[in-house]
């Protein structure tokens, strides 16, 4: 919707460049006009020796017919370039001006001659589209910079978007862990951690609320997941050795894994709510009923290369 502020601005804008527009034409107009009128007094005066003028002191009344043919040829001229200048009269008597006529003497030795011209003035209406459209453009830019600073003002004031969390990324290829967010700092895990850390991670995310306790057998599910990954492993020819029992020295393979997630999340304590398999606390039947499984994970926190 066009406000009384832009209406007001566009009017100021045609005001201005009408102004200027009127102003130039106008002195462009002048000077052309000038200078038809300086050249056809040099044609003239050239000329003037042969023109068959009234000589009131020789009792001569000149030569009317031949006069009007040499203005007529001096007007061919000027028609042909265009001139807003006609030569109408050249007489050896005084000729006085009207409206948009021009009144010239050329100075001699024994009398002066007069030459009278008509002058085209006016202004061409349909050049002064272009103050319109000169208006209309600064009018269209302003609009523009204004809506864009408008733009960048609400961006401003827009609060930043949540920042999106790294998400954990496991390198088969390479056997390495790092986030996503940060290339550089990675950490190796050997082959049967490596494998039952994967095979933790799907066997959790299918099983949200499963308990893993140390003290009971493993299941199945989860043993034959890090089989799979194991495989994995050996396709890839990170090993040619039988498949370890995933069982046993579970606490050791799982101090690997802690250790591995303790310096690869050093600087983002708090991601191991998700990624880092919970330490039992206390002794006892409190120990016993511990569970290391990693309850908060899914799929899309993980993302595993060479799988």
């Amino acid at each position: 919707m066009i406000t009384l502020k832009q209406v007001s601005m566009f009017t100021l804008y045609l005001i201005i460049f009408l102004t200027i527009f009127n102003l130039s034409n106008k002195y462009t107009i002048s000077e052309n006009i000038l200078r038809d009128i300086q050249s056809v007094k040099l044609r003239v005066a050239i000329d003037r020796s042969s023109l068959s003028l009234e000589d009131p002191n020789l009792n001569y009344s000149g030569d009317e017919e031949a006069l009007g043919e040499y203005i007529y040829s001096l007007n061919e001229i000027l028609s042909e370039q265009q001139s807003r200048v006609r030569l109408t009269t050249v007489s050896s008597k005084e000729l006085h001006a009207k409206e948009h006529e021009v009144v010239e003497v050329l100075s001699g030795t024994t009398h002066e001659t007069y030459l009278m011209f008509s002058v085209d003035e006016s202004h061409k209406l349909p050049f002064y589209i272009i103050p319109f459209m000169f208006s209309l453009l600064n009018f269209a830019a302003l609009k523009s910079i204004t809506r864009h600073r408008v733009k960048s003002l609400k961006t401003k004031n827009i609060a930043p978007a949540e920042q999106k969390k790294p998400i954990l990324h496991i390198d088969l290829y390479s056997k390495a862990l790092h986030l996503s967010n940060n290339k550089e700092v990675k950490v190796q895990l050997a082959n049967k951690p490596m494998c039952f850390y994967l095979a933790l991670i799907e066997y959790c995310e299918a099983n949200p609320e499963a308990s893993l306790n140390q003290n009971k057998e493993l299941p199945e599910e989860l043993l034959e997941l890090a089989d799979k990954y194991f495989h994995r492993l050996i396709s890839l020819g990170h090993t040619i050795r039988k498949r370890p029992n995933f069982s046993n020295s579970l606490e050791k393979t799982l101090s690997e894994i802690r250790a591995a997630m303790d310096e690869l999340l050093a600087n983002t304590p708090e991601l191991k709510a998700k990624y880092y398999p919970p330490k039992a606390h206390g002794e006892g039947s409190r120990s016993k009923l511990h569970s290391y499984a990693l309850s908060n994970i899914t799929l899309d926190d993980v993302e595993i290369v060479g799988k």
